[in-house]
Order: C-alpha cells, then sequence, then structure tokens
C-alpha cells in the first residue's frame, strides 16, 4: 500500500521536474514578441497615434473619443468601420507590412499601421 503511494508521488515529482525544465517558450515557439492591443484615439479630427508598430497578430483598437463620426478606413479596402461618438473598434493584423488608412468623412485624417514579424 506505501508503495503505491511512494510510486505515485514519484511519478507526480518526476512531471514537475520535466515541466519545470522546459523552456517557458516552448508553448509560444516562433513567437518573438508578445501579443498586445495598442490604443488609437480619434477626437478632434486626429487618429492619435498617428503612426503605431505592433508585431504580427496584434491588435489596433480604434476608440471615438470626440462628438463627431468618423471612419478608419484601410487605403487598400482591408477594413472600413464607421465610429459614431464612444464607439471602438479593433482588427488583428495577421500580415507583416505597412497599412495607412484614413476617416473616409474627413480624409485629411490619417495614420498608419506597422506590423513587424518580431
Amino acid at each position: 500500500m506505501h508503495t503505491g503511494r511512494l510510486r505515485s508521488i514519484g511519478v507526480g515529482l518526476a512531471l514537475m521536474a520535466l515541466l519545470a525544465a522546459a523552456p517557458a517558450a516552448t508553448a509560444f515557439a516562433g513567437l518573438k514578441a508578445p501579443l498586445l492591443t495598442k490604443s488609437v484615439t480619434v477626437m478632434d479630427f486626429a487618429f492619435t497615434p498617428k503612426s503605431v508598430t505592433i508585431a504580427r497578430g496584434s491588435s489596433i483598437k480604434w476608440t471615438n473619443q470626440g462628438p463627431s463620426t468618423h471612419t478608419t478606413t484601410s487605403n487598400s479596402g482591408l477594413w472600413d468601420k464607421t465610429l459614431p461618438p464612444g464607439q471602438s473598434f479593433t482588427r488583428r493584423f495577421t500580415s507583416v507590412g505597412r497599412f495607412p488608412y484614413h476617416c473616409s468623412i474627413h480624409p485629411f485624417m490619417k495614420g498608419v499601421i506597422t506590423v513587424t514579424s518580431s
């Protein structure tokens, strides 16, 4: 009876040792930077910040904090979202590149998202 309990404890300890020895990054192999969401504020007829750099797989969240309706519209047609006052829109970027965008209601409002591989 004691032998079975000791064997179970030994197996448990061995498993814990294996897990502790494995690098924490193994579960995220291939990822070089943490995935996250960065914010862009839409207010006073401007995107703030105008330029944002993120790692591939991360997201941008646009939030209209002003009194006027705006859009976040990709220059290449990848997205187009109308943002009434108080509304938000989040988009995940899975491709590396430079993604200029604008407000289709106020074309002088411009921004760019740069997505890196790391």
